[in-house]
């Protein structure tokens, strides 16, 4: 990986350090771990492609995404062979830190979120400030330690872990659902699986979903799978089987007729009228 810029900071703090940050830019297919690392982290994808594998699971995480690893928890970063990935990462530890983390249900079973979120919107600035701030000449662990503190309510806002009391909150429980879709749809889940991560009724978890977003959690992984599907065939030259098997079908042949009810054309048609616009606009 070819990092072109990072920074470390000199005034250690037990209670709330962040220790470094910076911005790689990686080499086609290069690859870090399996290993753990000492410190909290996060990671924003600004451009190219990359895979994080975390708790087993492999995600494909291209601009706008981003990934959290926890302390000593293994994970794998590799950039993608023909679009590698550009990252920007912080990493922080202390005792603070560790305490602040248990009110956040991020972790490394659920280390996935996106920018399209307004809070990681925040979280994404404060990230890139704390870059900047760390030209400065003078030491500026103060200011770290304020826009990390930022950045962790920030998260928490996001995505709090539940309290007793809170456990039938129609909203928090949506938000559950929806991370473990975002994380998940890649591989060939279905809405029973949703039902028994959340160890919810069925019934209710459509009305919850109806509540929220005005559709059910089938439509609403359909769109995720053919969301990514648009992009891949728009973005690569993969085959059909491949696109397939990377939004989360098992069977091509699912696939492609999912795809054609939901957009009105083949996956292969759909791709070629996508070529023939760009042609012309080149």
């Amino acid at each position: 990986m070819v990092q072109f810029y990072g920074f470390n900071n000199k005034i250690y703090n037990p209670y709330l350090y962040l220790s470094s940050g910076g911005s790689d830019l990686a080499k086609p297919l290069h690859t870090y771990g399996p290993a753990g690392r000492t410190g909290y982290m996060i990671h924003y994808v600004s451009a190219g492609k990359g895979f994080f594998t975390s708790n087993n699971k492999k995600y494909t995480l291209t601009k706008g995404a981003f990934f959290f690893i926890e302390p000593q928890k293994i994970v794998t970063m590799s950039a993608d062979k023909s679009d590698p990935w550009t990252t920007h990462w912080i990493r922080f530890t202390g005792k603070l830190a560790t305490e602040y983390m248990k009110r956040i249900n991020i972790d490394h079973t659920n280390p996935i979120f996106f920018i399209t979120d307004h809070h990681a919107q925040i979280i994404h600035d404060k990230i890139f400030e704390l870059l900047e701030t760390s030209h400065m000449e003078r030491e500026n662990d103060f200011i770290y330690t304020t826009k990390l503190l930022q950045i962790l309510d920030q998260l928490q806002i996001m995505y709090p872990k539940n309290l007793p009391d809170e456990q039938n909150s129609s909203d928090k429980l949506f938000t559950k659902a929806m991370q473990y879709i975002h994380n998940n749809y890649e591989t060939p889940i279905t809405v029973n699986d949703v039902v028994e991560y959340m160890s919810l009724d069925r019934t209710y978890l459509y009305k919850i979903f109806k509540n929220v977003i005005g559709v059910g959690p089938k439509e609403y992984l359909t769109k995720c799978r053919m969301r990514k599907a648009r992009e891949l065939l728009e973005s690569t030259d993969d085959w059909i089987n491949i696109i397939a098997y990377s939004c989360g079908y098992s069977n091509p042949l699912h696939f492609s007729r999912a795809f054609k009810q939901f957009t009105g054309l083949s996956p292969s048609i759909y791709r070629s009228n996508n070529k023939k616009v760009i042609e012309t606009k080149n």
